[in-house]
């Protein structure tokens, strides 16, 4: 459903031009920074609440959530704060056109402006699904997708009385669909209509799961934080071959982000099997989830990539108006898909690691395989003046190189001992 949205809000930018695709593909980008920091946080928080509702222990699983969304405030208010004063510097790493960057900074800093019920939203769901609560999240998703996109088409096109905003539109819209979706869910949060309720802590037992949360969250901050700096530097390298290369990247990860969405469902529930096995003192429960997740996802991966490929040219012609971009984007497509069964391997087992509390491991695999090969092997495509097509490319050698680090790590047992903390 996510990507439902984010698929609609190409399209509508797409009817504005290639500056407003521009703006809405750099938005994208630089709200993984956001995104990266969040989903260290959430990553400690998945696996201690899955541990304790494994472990039996509903009441800790609850005040763990309690303690997770007031980190989840903090760190919304202070990258509203942060994105609103960097914004331009950010987005002229992009080397883009004045007007594409222009809009691209305005787009950025109208979004930021709801970063915090965003953050706390991400901690509610997260907790939920480790308590084996998968559908509040998604009915919850679908409110809020859908209000995106109606939020989102109106402002940008007018209507009802209202004029058109264009592209600023397209952002307050997104913003404004978080924002009300996010508070219908917390109002019954409040009144305990969830599997994990509103729970008060004491000072010393949050100070303890504070201490947990950062042991385990870090890691995985700083992962997505290598990952987002390896985007980024990647972007630049894209950016290099003119707009259509750059619009056409962010389109095509968007279309075929409901692949990511598919290999991101596995990743969790890997992480929330593992953890609530560990928790339960199952250990080989726990290693048979994590290669169980594995295979289901590169099966359902892989035949999601065989319809993508069949359908690369007309979904691109529909998505953008554009046909250097569409053709782009179809070259994307080609390549990406190529790389779905390894992505499927590298976001199971990920998640499997982390979910067992081994969330250092994951970040030495970005820097080997986003920072050392992709980036690396892009630049030297870039600097022997290679076609966009080999830029694409360097994506498969990325997931390669974290395939062999993973599976050796899983096959090894060694992460079992990170699933030690004390509760």
């Amino acid at each position: 459903m996510v990507t439902v949205a984010n698929l609609a809000t190409i399209k509508i930018a797409a009817g504005l031009g290639p500056d407003a695709l521009a703006a809405v593909t750099t938005g994208a980008r630089l709200y993984n920074i956001f995104n990266a920091v969040m989903i260290g946080l959430s990553a400690g928080t998945l696996a201690l609440v899955s541990r304790a509702w494994g472990a039996g222990d509903k009441h800790q699983a609850a005040s763990l959530l309690s303690t997770s969304l007031v980190v989840s405030l903090l760190i919304g208010m202070t990258m509203t704060a942060v994105m609103l004063l960097i914004t331009p510097a950010l987005v002229s790493i992009f080397g883009l056109p004045p007007s594409a960057t222009a809009a691209s900074v305005t787009y950025v800093r109208l979004f930021s402006l709801f970063l915090t019920p965003i953050a706390a939203y991400i901690i509610l769901a997260a907790s939920l699904r480790a308590a084996g609560d998968a559908r509040t999240p998604m009915f919850y998703a679908a409110i809020i997708n859908l209000l995106i996109v109606t939020l989102g088409y109106w402002l940008t096109y007018g209507g009802l009385g209202l004029p058109a905003f264009g592209v600023d539109g397209t952002a307050v819209g997104s913003g404004l669909g978080n924002l009300v979706g996010v508070m219908i869910a917390f109002f019954y949060w409040r009144k305990g209509r969830f599997r994990l309720t509103p729970q008060k802590t004491e000072a010393m037992q949050r100070k303890k799961q504070l201490a947990q949360l950062w042991k385990l969250g870090y890691p995985a901050a700083l992962e997505q934080g290598v990952m987002q700096v390896g985007f980024l530097a990647f972007l630049w390298v894209v950016a290099h071959y003119g707009t259509a290369a750059y619009a056409a990247y962010g389109t095509g990860v968007t279309l075929l982000s409901l692949s990511m969405v598919i290999g991101f469902g596995f990743s969790i529930a890997g992480s929330i099997l593992v953890g609530q096995q560990l928790g339960a003192g199952n250990i080989a429960a726990a290693q048979a989830a994590g290669w169980r997740a594995m295979r289901q996802s590169v099966i359902i991966l892989v035949a999601l990539a065989i319809v993508m490929v069949l359908f690369a040219n007309p979904l691109s012609l529909w998505l953008v108006n554009d046909k250097e971009v569409a053709h782009n984007t179809v070259l994307f497509i080609y390549v990406f898909c190529l790389a779905q069964p390894f992505i499927a391997i590298d976001m199971a087992l990920g998640g499997a690691l982390r979910g067992a509390g081994d969330t250092r491991f994951p970040l030495y695999a970005a820097i080997a395989g986003l920072i050392v090969v992709r980036f690396g092997l892009a630049f030297i495509f870039m600097w022997l003046e290679w076609s966009v097509v080999w830029i694409y490319g360097s994506v498969i050698g990325d997931y390669l190189v974290k395939n062999a680090l993973f599976i050796w790590r899983f096959k090894s047992g060694r992460w079992v001992k990170h699933h030690g903390l004390q509760q």
